[in-house]
């Protein structure tokens, strides 16, 4: 990787992190009442071009924004590898639900509707899962739903799950590639990911791929051959126990999950304030796009099921007091 390069790859981060939420502009949407009057502050801010008439509408006019902006740093990150690879990652993250429903349409012998951002393959209309092999043979959905199948899924729940995995497998992959500060740097983004996710299909899937961070292996496969109710004791022994619920084992997961986007929004931030020739600043900024989406579409479906404003600053990845 060439010095001029990275520091090509670095700019065009930090250019995209300059439009990215702030705790002022959350708490001005956190203002409002009225969830169309969110969309109104966010068209001024040129977060969206336009004002949707519905919420599923905004909703994708949110996403639409973030698909977008990850495509364009994927082009112009095509002279660093690690830095493109690990963009691609995101735009098939961010893609992803369209992907499980195209395999789910097929599973369940229906089609798809809605499908906004793969239309392409979408309107192949496959019928079978060989036949999407073939639509999509050479492209990153190619290698996660082949990643998904070797591991033998019994049914259609746990393929979905394995490719949500191939998620964070493929990304930490990536980042072991990393030496010194670069891979401290990468690794404190996504390791509470990397424990939530492998707690996640252990419990939900009783599949035990141990790619953890602070969460011991052998904690991942007590979770695995564990009952419900015994979730919350096993996740008491680890370094969480003092930051997420233990009520039950779901409330334990999505707490573990909001505290993996807190701490993933810290590092992205921090991974701005290192060496500017570093591939790091495409994983960070790719992660801030994904978590900004998130937060968003959180905040105009809370505004619009009346939720406490409390309740919704409790599941942002941005930290609003």
């Amino acid at each position: 990787m060439s010095s001029p390069s990275l520091a090509y790859i670095s700019s065009i981060s930090r250019l995209f992190k300059s439009t990215t939420l702030t705790k002022g502009l959350v708490t001005e949407l956190l203002a409002e009442n009225d969830w169309k009057n969110v969309l109104s502050i966010l068209k001024e801010r040129n977060f969206i071009e336009d004002i949707p008439a519905t919420f599923d509408d905004a909703e994708i006019e949110i996403k639409r924004r973030a698909i977008d902006q990850i495509y364009k740093i994927l082009n112009f990150s095509s002279s660093v590898k690690s830095a493109h690879d690990i963009v691609d990652l995101y735009y098939y993250y961010l893609t992803l639900d369209e992907f499980k429903s195209i395999i789910a349409g097929i599973y369940n012998k229906s089609r798809p509707s809605k499908i906004v951002f793969l239309s392409k393959i979408s309107e192949s209309n496959p019928t079978t899962i060989e036949e999407l092999r073939s639509i999509i043979r050479g492209s990153i959905y190619s290698n996660a739903l082949e990643y998904a199948l070797s591991k033998n899924p019994r049914n259609l729940s746990q393929l979905e799950s394995l490719l949500d995995f191939y998620f964070i497998d493929k990304l930490s992959s990536i980042i072991d590639t990393f030496k010194g500060d670069w891979k401290a740097a990468a690794e404190a983004i996504i390791c509470g990911y990397k424990d939530y996710y492998s707690a996640s299909l252990a419990i939900r899937q009783r599949i035990a791929i141990p790619l953890t961070c602070k969460i011991l292996p052998d904690t991942i496969r007590d979770l695995q051959s564990s009952k419900m109710e015994e979730v919350a004791n096993i996740l008491r022994r680890t370094q969480y126990s003092r930051n997420i619920e233990l009520g039950d084992a779901y409330s334990a997961l999505y707490s573990l999950y909001r505290l993996a986007r807190i701490e993933a929004r810290k590092a992205s931030i921090y991974a701005f304030m290192g060496s500017p020739f570093t591939p790091v600043t495409a994983l960070a900024i790719s992660e801030l796009i994904k978590l900004d989406m998130e937060d968003l579409i959180m905040i105009i479906n809370g505004l619009k099921i009346k939720m406490n404003k409390e309740a919704i600053k409790s599941r942002l990845s941005l930290e609003i007091i």
